[in-house]
């Protein structure tokens, strides 16, 4: 087993002392892909920003292991919102911000976001103004601003809402390349991109595991036969 770099240990998590979703135990290790499924306003989010240290925990604990801070997780986040007349490299560029350190900051933002646009093939775009991107395009150049933060780990948000099929196949394999190939630990909160572990929410954890043995576990057999508790 490879080393454990975040391990949520009984943590109760919701906005302002509201409790949305509680008892969630489980380890994220390097290289590794966990998705996170459940019913909709259950703290999905809320789990989202109490990892990246937005918000509290209600009760329990985040702990960071191996050496991860903060700093070095990427984050899509459900929303996000830039001036339509922004261009592609600097909404890039700002992913950057938060660990380099030192001299020619900008030209070291610069690079790594040139490296991170073609790495998710639309360094072609980096001119262009986000607000004349495509939904997809978008998505890829989120995610590349998401990458300039993570050193080892990635958190997505539902990237493919919003998305036509094509697009979301496109980006779950991009996703997928950057996990399994670049070794990069994520978490995804998607009921369409279910790989590797499954963590299943709804008032409390109602599984963490393997994929294959969610499919044949009650809260896998609720979920694949279209009804989600």
């Amino acid at each position: 087993m490879s080393n454990a770099i975040l391990t949520c240990k009984n943590l109760t998590v919701g906005y302002e002392g509201s409790r949305l979703c509680g008892e969630i135990n489980f380890t994220l290790h390097e290289g590794e892909y966990v998705c996170v499924v459940g019913p909709s306003g259950i703290g999905k989010s809320a789990l989202v920003a109490t990892i990246m240290g937005i918000i509290k925990p209600t009760d329990g604990e985040v702990i960071y292991e191996n050496g991860l801070s903060v700093k070095e997780i990427g984050c899509l986040p459900q929303e996000q919102h830039f001036r339509t007349e922004v261009r592609v490299m600097d909404v890039v560029m700002e992913g950057c911000l938060n660990h380099i350190k030192g001299l020619f900051v900008g030209r070291k933002a610069r690079e790594m976001a040139q490296k991170n646009l073609e790495r998710l093939g639309v360094a072609d775009l980096e001119k262009r103004q986000f607000g004349e991107l495509s939904g997809g395009q978008k998505q890829r150049v989120l995610l590349a601003r998401a990458l300039c933060g993570a050193q080892k780990m990635l958190i997505l948000d539902e990237p493919m809402h919003g998305l036509d099929a094509v697009a979301r196949d496109e980006l779950f394999r991009e996703i997928l390349r950057l996990n399994h190939e670049d070794g990069i630990a994520v978490l995804i909160i998607d009921h369409e991109a279910i790989d590797g572990t499954v963590l299943h929410l709804s008032d409390t954890q109602l599984y963490c595991g393997p994929v294959e043995n969610y499919i044949n576990s009650i809260p896998g057999q609720f979920y694949f036969h279209g009804r989600i508790i």
